[in-house]
């Protein structure tokens, strides 16, 4: 009898199939070649492991993971298309190969079980009927494994097992439980167990994307260097800096200012750490607009292929992106975003917070780890994340360092405050000091409100100058945008928080053909610029903001620093310190000077505002304190809770947000009959959820279960966003 492991339908009527043996052999060959040497040789040293030894259990891990497919249940629901237990027909066989035990003190765990059972579902799982009845074909096929062994490994094959089948494997899977509750040590257990599961589904992924045609690119084709990267850039030479980033191999921390080739210096960096075809390439970014446009660009210097992108919305941004250049999402797209998700790709630009989460054992952590492993890493931006992402961030880089996972940190300036508490005080520092020695703009204190100047600020607009205008909330810069349209102003654009993500998508798109085209206009926003759009104005007027947010502002204008198109800045005093605190809001006012300033002076101003602020303020000292260390032990308290290697339900907020915030569909969209519920996320809002008191539409359990948001019943334009006009309208950040 042939023995299927796989079946699919060519045209409705065809099917195509694939033997265990041919299949199996395919999952070796894959795990074979995501084996690499640096990998391996760390997770030896760092296991006690013996480097053959983890060879040979992630290549038996291979061999048998699947011969739970040689039973009689598994080949009559190929066929029916029901589901089987596979996995735990396959563990009930190497339940009985005891050569591959983790031992800690009393404790013994099969790994080459464990790593069999969870490569279709990881811990903890869930024991269903494990009653099956092995074809006589299963023996020979298990028998067959010193040939294949002795074929891939080039070597004789010294292990001697017998096929045997454990009656009761349940028994053996709560065994195998209740023992990892008992261990304390739980690191060396999960890396080692997080490294050989990794490659094992990785590679069975593989093997079946490669059956159904549909097999991604997850390692580079050539390791990219030096003069292959250089060739490709738009300038001739490398700046200081960038020269010696190219050159450095340990962990940096980089302060260059805006708009002066941080991304390229970084990616030159990577390039010049990457070991080998199997290395990653991790960017990541705090926003996912931010991540979208560098996901754009990085396919300017590697192969389209080779290049990933993660966060929660990646798949409807690709998804559009894969229908404008191949007309339908089809299977292999699915393919190539499956295995994107847990940073399979060479290169994987990522917001941070979904980089930090799988390290708190979120979806598949395991193929996350193993990639972690053989990874290097950029964290751009590093001065926008809040006290409690902070936290999280430290005991990641903690990890980076103990596996000798290398990082670079970029910003355009961190205070001092938050590099000692982040432990990089000592990380290799590159910058260049002539870049913070140019000026950009000039600055102007107001002691005014923004409101009182809108006379003067048509004034700057009518002498054919770009303005752009920041508030602090989203009431603020709606009410400026309506005052300023009134005033006769037809060229303005308000963009903020409260439009839907599909406006948001159209508004950025207009912006910067506003900014491209010979027409001045006027963009009124919220600090979502601050990071979030890669823009250039003439003149600036911003609403008092904490010192690092207003630097972040002061980007905005001038970016390319030409002395001749030197910038205005105005900073104006708020009467509503709300959503920052006002402690920070007086310092920076009170330390900001005016006048046209180097950049360096910027920095030396953050410094004072931070050190006044963490020696002084009784309040930021007990909230950093709070959110800071919470987070930082966050990681190891979870990982305990997990016993290591349990996975966990992607339920944590890595940032400090006061309001809780839910993503609605507005029911004049629900009410559509245009638009596909399928495409009902690119319709969302991100509100509070306490608009749902007032303006909640209800609907039936069923309709709510469908379409998986709730519906809210509130006016909204392309212009302004969602409108509230009573007298409870908060001021949405």
């Amino acid at each position: 009898m042939e023995v299927l492991a796989k079946k699919t339908a060519i045209d409705g009527i065809t099917f195509k199939t694939q033997t265990l043996q041919e299949h199996t052999e395919w999952v070796v060959y894959e795990v074979m070649n995501l084996i690499d040497s640096s990998s391996l040789d760390l997770i030896a040293l760092k296991t006690g492991f013996v480097k053959e030894k983890i060879i040979d259990l992630i290549f038996f891990g291979a061999y048998f993971h699947d011969i739970g497919k040689a039973t009689k249940e598994f080949q009559s629901t190929i066929n029916s298309g029901k589901k089987s237990f596979h996995s735990l027909y396959s563990a009930s066989v190497v339940a009985n190969i005891t050569d591959f035990e983790y031992q800690e003190d009393d404790l013994c765990i099969n790994l080459l079980m464990l790593s069999v059972l969870t490569h279709h579902t990881l811990l903890p799982y869930t024991v269903l009927d494990a009653k099956c009845n092995f074809l006589d074909e299963a023996e020979s096929f298990f028998h067959k494994y010193k040939d294949i062994y002795q074929k891939c490994l080039r070597k004789e094959c010294k292990y001697e097992f017998s096929f045997e089948i454990l009656e009761d494997v349940k028994f053996e899977i709560e065994a195998v439980e209740d023992d990892l509750k008992e261990v304390q040590k739980i690191e060396k257990l999960r890396y080692l167990y997080a490294y050989i599961s990794g490659i094992l589904n990785l590679a069975d992924w593989l093997a079946s994307a490669r059956f159904s045609h549909t097999k991604p690119t997850v390692i580079f084709e050539t390791v990219p260097n030096k003069h292959s990267f250089c060739s490709k850039l738009t300038f001739d030479k490398l700046r200081d800096f960038q020269e010696n980033l190219s050159q450095s191999d340990t962990s940096v921390l980089v302060e260059i200012p805006t708009g002066e080739g941080k991304t390229e210096g970084s990616l030159l960096w990577t390039i010049n750490n990457i070991k080998n075809k199997n290395s990653k390439i991790i960017y990541t970014l705090p926003t996912q607009t931010t991540s979208n446009k560098l996901y754009e660009r990085v396919q300017n210097f590697f192969d389209k292929k080779e290049c990933g992108l993660i966060h929660s919305s990646a798949k409807i941004y690709l998804e559009k992106k894969y229908e404008m250049e191949n007309g339908v999402v089809d299977e292999i797209f699915k393919s190539d975003f499956l295995l994107s998700k847990s940073f399979n790709k060479p290169l994987t630009v990522s917001t941070i917070d979904s980089l930090l989460k799988y390290f708190i054992n979120i979806g598949r952590f395991n193929i996350a780890t193993k990639n972690f492993l053989n990874s290097v890493i950029i964290i751009d931006e590093v001065h926008s994340y809040d006290f409690k992402l902070m936290g999280f961030l430290k005991r990641f880089l903690e990890l980076c360092n103990e596996f000798e996972v290398k990082v670079c940190l970029m910003s355009a300036s961190i205070p001092n405050q938050i590099k000692r508490f982040l432990g990089i005080e000592n990380y290799t520092f590159v910058t260049q000091n002539e870049l913070f020695e140019k000026k950009a703009n000039e600055i102007i204190k107001k002691d005014n409100l923004l409101d009182n100047e809108l006379d003067f600020i048509k004034e700057k607009f009518e002498s054919e100058k770009n303005i752009l205008i920041i508030r602090n909330t989203v009431k603020s810069a709606t009410e400026t945008y309506k005052k300023l349209k009134n005033m006769g102003i037809e060229n303005i654009v308000l963009y903020h928080s409260t439009f839907k993500k599909i406006d948001r998508t159209k508004k950025e798109e207009l912006i910067f053909e506003k900014l491209k085209s010979s027409n001045l206009f006027i963009l009124v926003a919220t600090q979502i610029v601050e990071i979030s759009l890669d823009i250039d104005f003439d003149i600036m007027f911003t609403d008092n903001a904490p010192i690092d947010a207003l630097i972040q502002r002061f980007g905005r204008v001038n970016r390319k620093k030409i002395a001749e198109k030197k910038g205005e800045i105005y900073i104006y005093f708020v009467a509503n310190p709300l959503p920052y605190r006002e402690v920070i809001l007086d310092l920076t006012f009170e330390t900001i000077q005016d006048g046209y300033f180097e950049l360096g002076e910027y920095v030396k101003w953050l410094n004072k505002v931070y050190d006044k602020l963490f020696n002084d303020d009784i309040e930021t000292k007990n909230s950093f304190t709070r959110l800071f260390d919470d987070a930082y032990k966050k990681y190891d308290k979870t990982l305990k809770k997990l016993h290591g290697i349990e996975k966990s339900n992607d339920n944590y907020d890595l940032r400090d947000t006061d309001e809780t915030k839910n993503d609605y569909l507005l029911y004049e969209d629900y009410t559509n009959e245009n638009i596909d519920p399928k495409n009902y996320y690119e319709y969302t809002i991100s509100l509070p959820y306490w608009l749902e008191k007032k303006y909640l539409h209800p609907l039936s359990p069923e309709k709510e279960a469908q379409i998986f948001y709730k519906v809210l019943k509130l006016d909204y334009t392309f212009d302004e966003g969602v409108i509230i006009n009573d007298q409870q309208s908060i001021e949405f950040i």
